[in-house]
């Protein structure tokens, strides 16, 4: 689990026990596997090179307990458990404890946060129930569960994130890895996006395989918010992450490795390094939410979580622990 792990890191920054959630209503089979959503009434209605020091001592414990939704949240994942934080107040709150439960424990682990614009919606990977958790922070509740369809033991669905039109983007695979009596791949890799306010889903489009070995296949990384652009990898079975591509939605054309990404996916570099020495991601309003940990250290358990006002001179202190992946509402280059 941890080498899996460790691979939804490095796309995700993507950069990644079986528990059984608690609803009041069975949940009703969608196609391909999917759960349906819970019934709901709501209406939607360049790193710098010197850092200065910080000035505040970091929150070790969530220091709010509702999220309001506005238009610069970040969400972060530390020690495998997904948080938000809000700059108006710096506050921080934590996904699964009392105040924001969402069927399983704080045993389960917790990756790939992905905001919507608005900042009304969070989606969120939970080992547990191998499935991706949509919540809505304004109602403070889970509104839908997706069951993946992929192994749990490979790498394999993904959440690509949320566009303007307001939809969630992920991936399905159909098919798995095999290794006997020959090695081979999963048949395609699906698109589909999910609608809170409709409470559905649908298949979008599939995967380009830039790859001819009958073992490769392609992971989905991010989507830009216009829903035109993909980022993903060429992977295989049992093998290492091979290239990176962007494919048009819009075309079906891709191009691997292209040397100048489209502006709207923000910095790639600092989005989806594995490991890198410093983690960032910078907020709409210019924001930059970073880690300061050891750059000789996988897993760094002393790191600090720093959030630098944008026109501020020295940055906050937010949190300190281990910290994998951060992203932000809409992220910007800078």
């Amino acid at each position: 689990m941890k080498t899996r792990l460790f691979l939804l890191m490095i796309i995700f920054a993507l950069g990644l026990s079986a528990c059984i959630p608690s609803v009041e209503n069975p949940p009703t089979t969608m196609p391909h596997g999917e759960i349906s959503p819970e019934p709901t009434d709501m209406p939607v209605t360049e790193p710098p090179t010197d850092e200065p020091q910080p000035t505040q001592e970091p929150a070790l414990e969530p220091t709010a307990e509702v999220v309001t939704p506005v238009s610069n949240l970040y969400a972060y994942v530390k020690d495998y458990q997904v948080y938000i934080f809000n700059p108006a107040d710096l506050s921080v709150v934590r996904m699964g404890d009392a105040n924001h439960p969402f069927g399983y424990g704080l045993d389960c682990w917790q990756s790939s946060p992905r905001l919507s614009l608005d900042g009304r919606y969070l989606a969120f990977e939970v080992n547990c129930g191998n499935s991706f958790i949509v919540y809505d922070l304004l109602e403070n509740t889970k509104i839908a569960e997706i069951v993946k369809a992929s192994d749990p033991e490979i790498l394999g669905d993904t959440l690509l994130g949320w566009a303007e039109n307001g939809r969630l983007y992920y991936t399905r695979m159909v098919g798995s890895c095999s290794f006997e009596p020959e090695l081979k791949g999963p048949e395609r890799m699906e698109v589909y996006s999910y609608d809170p306010v409709a409470d559905g889903t649908r298949y979008e489009f599939d995967l380009p395989k830039v790859n001819d070995a009958p073992h490769a296949y392609s992971i989905g990384i991010a989507i830009d918010p216009q829903a035109e652009h993909i980022i993903a990898w060429s992977a295989a079975c049992s093998v290492e992450l091979g290239t990176r591509f962007l494919f048009n939605t819009i075309t079906g054309d891709y191009e691997i490795e292209p040397g100048n990404w489209p502006a709207s996916f923000g910095d790639i570099g600092g989005h989806y390094s594995s490991f890198p020495a410093e983690l960032y991601v910078f907020g709409a309003d210019g924001g930059k939410l970073f880690v300061r940990k050891d750059p000789d250290l996988e897993w760094d358990p002393n790191a600090r979580l720093m959030f630098l006002a944008a026109g501020a001179s020295e940055p906050h202190q937010i949190d300190s622990g281990s910290f994998s992946e951060l992203v932000s509402q809409a992220p910007l280059v800078k």
